[in-house]
């Protein structure tokens, strides 16, 4: 938040400078005189570019509900193979919630710690995923066969291992650098292109770009902090896994079967 308003303050700044530096050294009269057609080229620039950021901003909010969509089913699948485990031999039993409780502490208190500050090492380098492979596949040998119990985790597991990748996919993926650029250098000309016009007032000429500044510096915030859905102010929590995991410790393993 203070990074925010610390980049919209340097933007007023910048843009409030450019201006006045545009007012002290073309005359007024000369800026007047091609008024009229710098409004429609203007029309157009800002006609573009608003197209372009409402694009990339809608993008952005679907990636970023994505990413918490995926959070919230890894969650569930976990908590799901967890209460199929419940039919399964103590043995079993025992081995499937003790790697699952050991899947999620490691979600909700490493891995998220790591994607907070941009390091992916943690969740793309995870033995846990093969463990629970394991423990549901010795599972499945031991279990009587035609029990739908079976099946059943396996198609759990399966999700479990497609809501994961997405969340480590839409975490790593972010805004294209060409994207990035174009989105900054269409700021600058929208906003360098009200320099030209002729405003008799320069308190309202200044406010007017001031305003135009800080809306698209607002909307170029926004966008960064939809791209990293686990960094940042609006960052996906694990809250869905934490929840999970204590289910599993004081809910689900107290089940009665």
């Amino acid at each position: 938040m203070i990074v925010g308003v610390i980049v919209i303050a340097v933007v007023v700044m910048v843009s409030l400078l450019a201006l006045l530096l545009v007012r002290r050294f073309v005359p007024a009269p000369r800026l007047a005189q091609h008024t009229e057609v710098a409004g429609y080229i203007y029309a157009v620039i800002g006609v573009l570019y608003a197209v372009i950021l409402a694009q990339v901003v809608v993008a952005a909010w679907e990636e970023y509900r994505d990413a918490r969509g995926a959070a919230a089913a890894e969650a569930s699948s976990v908590l799901n193979l967890a209460r199929l485990a419940q039919l399964w031999p103590d043995e079993n039993r025992v081995a499937v919630e003790a790697a699952l409780t050991a899947y999620a502490q490691h979600v909700s208190g490493v891995e998220w710690p790591d994607m907070g500050g941009n390091d992916y090492d943690s969740a793309t380098h995870t033995p846990l995923m093969h463990q629970l492979w394991q423990v549901v596949s010795a599972a499945g040998l031991a279990s009587i066969p035609g029990n739908p119990t079976y099946p059943a985790a396996l198609e759990q597991l399966d999700q479990l291992d497609d809501a994961r990748r997405t969340r480590v996919l839409l975490a790593e993926d972010g805004l294209p650098t060409t994207m990035a650029i174009t989105l900054l250098l269409g700021a600058v000309v929208t906003v360098g292109f009200s320099f030209l016009f002729a405003v008799d007032n320069g308190w309202m000429h200044g406010l007017m770009t001031a305003s135009l500044g800080t809306l698209i510096a607002l909307l170029l915030l926004l966008v960064f902090e939809l791209e990293t859905p686990f960094t940042g102010v609006s960052a996906v929590g694990p809250t869905a896994m934490e929840f999970t995991l204590n289910e599993i410790r004081f809910g689900v393993g107290k089940i009665e079967r």
